[in-house]
């Protein structure tokens, strides 16, 4: 782990919001109570030396057990299942049709994204949302949950927008809030998705735009997406956005790593989308890191490309990025979610089922596909390459533990 960058980019930006009251508790606090090795010897000359305390048994730690466990679970999977269990396939917010989910329970996929927009009221999506999870159900080892993901930030980018779902603004406007306002909002919002089976909220937007680019930037500005200009605010935001979903039993999602704040044009519609500005020291990796630390969300991908970072691949299909700077350098342990690889155009010239393969071979954990069709195809190259290389098989298998080390943590 490069020490030096996760100082610089993690803990240093986490103790400044600590000391100006911005930020949630986070999920790594456990450290060692001071001690008292100043205290003076108080033995009385000549009498017996103290006795040392036999040692303690050691306590098994819980993230190696849920790993053992979780491993058990992957080898009971075949490859074809293995491989299913790793793909997020979107289907319409109004509802998947009974083929397409017949489809996807026979390819094993048990992860599903709601695109599009819906005006279906709470109850209409609480319904379609309980087929999936009764429908996928047998996809998922030790009645481990199915995944139901939705794009819930605010503003333009809210997928549910029927009565029943919290009108929220954009993520510019809810970073103006006082923090116990911003709580209260997203815990609202939290608590309406988790009642209507909801698990996994793509969101929140932890991506730095410039006040000289500002609507400028395609992606993000454009839209008012991000919670504001500088790194500092963007990362007090998403650790509170962060705290509230998951205090609701939401599983939060930061994007897009290493950041989309800085380029002109929308990897959705263009193709050849490339940053120049981040390199491993930027200010835009703060919120990212301070999101780490704080040990509640899981990362998405941009589908940008950086040449400061990688000149050869866009981001998903980056070793150094994926690999080389999220996990090896900012140590990032948990689930890395791809943006959508299916109708974006940046990735286009990569056959669909490559993408998925690429993304896993570059550290990658969940491939999100938003058209179902797609997903199977993603589902089947990936088990069909893995069964012909065995570098690729263990990569699936080690993607396949991840996502049920998650599953068995939503669990518990």
């Amino acid at each position: 782990m490069n020490t030096a960058l996760r100082r610089t980019l993690g803990l240093g930006l986490l103790g400044t919001l600590l000391l100006s009251g911005c930020t949630a508790p986070t999920g790594n606090s456990d450290r060692p109570a001071p001690g008292n090795s100043g205290s003076p010897n108080t033995q009385e000359p000549g009498s017996a030396a103290p006795t040392t305390p036999a040692p303690s048994p050691t306590t098994p730690d819980p993230q190696e057990e849920l790993r053992k466990e979780a491993e058990a679970l992957a080898d009971s999977m075949n490859l074809v299942e293995q491989a299913g269990s790793l793909v997020m396939a979107g289907v319409s917010a109004d509802g998947a049709s009974a083929a397409q989910v017949e489809a996807l329970k026979k390819q094993g996929i048990s992860n599903v994204f709601l695109r599009g927009r819906s005006q279906l009221s709470h109850s209409q999506i609480s319904s379609h949302v309980k087929e999936l999870h009764d429908s996928l159900a047998a996809n998922v080892p030790e009645d481990l949950p199915v995944w139901v993901a939705t794009d819930q930030e605010g503003g333009f980018v809210r997928v549910l927008q029927g009565q029943g779902f919290s009108e929220l603004p954009t993520a510019m406007k809810q970073g103006a809030w006082d923090k116990e306002t911003l709580q209260a909002e997203i815990s609202e919002l939290g608590e309406e998705l988790a009642d209507a089976g909801i698990n996994v909220n793509l969101a929140p937007v932890a991506d730095v735009v410039p006040a000289s680019l500002g609507t400028g930037n395609a992606p993000i500005g454009k839209f008012g997406r991000q919670y504001a200009n500088n790194a500092k605010d963007v990362a007090a935001s998403i650790l509170v956005a962060n705290e509230e979903l998951a205090d609701a039993g939401v599983q939060p999602v930061v994007k897009h790593f290493p950041g989309l704040g800085r380029v002109s044009l929308n990897t959705d519609t263009h193709a050849q989308v490339t940053d120049t500005k981040i390199d491993a020291g930027s200010a835009d990796l703060e919120p990212f890191a301070a999101a780490i630390d704080q040990d509640l969300a899981w990362v998405m991908i941009s589908n940008a490309r950086y040449t400061q970072l990688d000149k050869e691949n866009d981001a998903p299909f980056s070793k150094k990025i994926v690999t080389g700077l999220l996990r090896e350098d900012l140590g990032y342990k948990r689930l890395i979610i791809s943006d959508d690889l299916c109708d974006a155009k940046q990735v286009s010239a990569v056959p669909v089922g490559q993408r998925a393969v690429e993304f896993v071979q570059a550290g990658g954990t969940m491939p999100l596909c938003v058209d179902e069709s797609k997903a199977l195809t993603m589902a089947k190259t990936l088990a069909k390459q893995a069964g012909e290389d065995e570098k690729l098989a263990e990569q699936v298998r080690e993607a396949a533990i991840l996502i049920l080390s998650e599953k068995l943590r939503m669990q518990q």
